[in-house]
């Protein structure tokens, strides 16, 4: 009774502050991810769409020790990820984006940083987030997938291909068709709604990533209405069949 009592205290206070305490899950996606991780055996995790650097940091709370490659084009997103990166000797940090074409495009920087896109962004996308309203642009260097693979992948090894890029999914996958036998694990950002134009919506998507061999295996909320709590976007885990 004490201990439920003191547990009642401290997750208020926690809640007070904008955090909360949950319980250690075996089955939660953390630890879901981790098992799935270990059972493919993945020995490198191509994370597409770094921003600042959150998800590595992520995997490495995950307890992963394998090579973490981190794409950010975003010069100041960039420059954060890197100084992230630098006390990890197998966390490399590339600043280039990833695309359907070797080019050089513009993006658009939105105020939070982390919605910026190659893509328009939506009405729907700015009533449901203000403070992802863009900016400005800069110009961005992006290359293939599998034009650049090798530079960073040893031959043999398992990868995961993490991308969020704010409704350029496709492109990049698109640019990774090469090299997709190597990648038996993707994981993509996918829209219930359209935010970008261009952009897919998840039944487009899934239907479009089940012809290129993959299937879902696992999902988690990623994105809500800031006002109407509806669910925007989820990150979608596939699994390349056998």
């Amino acid at each position: 009774m004490l201990g439920h009592r003191l547990k009642t205290v401290l997750r208020r206070a926690a809640n007070a502050i904008g955090y909360d305490i949950v319980g250690f899950d075996g089955n939660s996606t953390r630890a879901r991810l981790a098992r799935t991780l270990d059972r493919l055996d993945i020995g490198t995790v191509l994370d597409v769409g770094a921003n600042r650097g959150d998800y590595g940091w992520f995997l490495r709370e995950l307890g992963y020790r394998g090579e973490i490659v981190s794409f950010e084009p975003l010069p100041d997103a960039f420059h954060q990820l890197s100084k992230r990166a630098a006390g990890d000797g197998k966390w490399k940090a590339v600043p280039i984006g990833l695309g359907d074409q070797d080019q050089e495009l513009a993006i658009h920087v939105a105020a939070n940083s982390q919605s910026s896109s190659f893509l328009p962004m939506l009405e729907a996308h700015e009533i449901a987030a203000p403070e992802s309203r863009y900016q400005g642009t800069v110009r961005a260097r992006i290359r293939r997938l599998d034009h650049v693979f090798r530079d960073y992948c040893q031959a043999g090894r398992p990868v995961f291909l993490k991308i969020d890029t704010q409704g350029f999914e496709r492109k990049v996958l698109e640019g990774a068709a090469g090299i997709l036998d190597a990648v038996p694990l993707v994981q993509l950002e996918c829209s219930l709604v359209q935010l970008y134009e261009g952009g897919d919506v998840i039944e487009d998507l899934v239907g479009w990533v089940r012809t290129l061999g993959y299937d879902p295996i696992d999902l988690q909320p990623a994105f809500f209405h800031k006002d109407e709590g509806r669910l925007m976007q989820i990150d979608m885990l596939f699994e390349r069949r056998a």
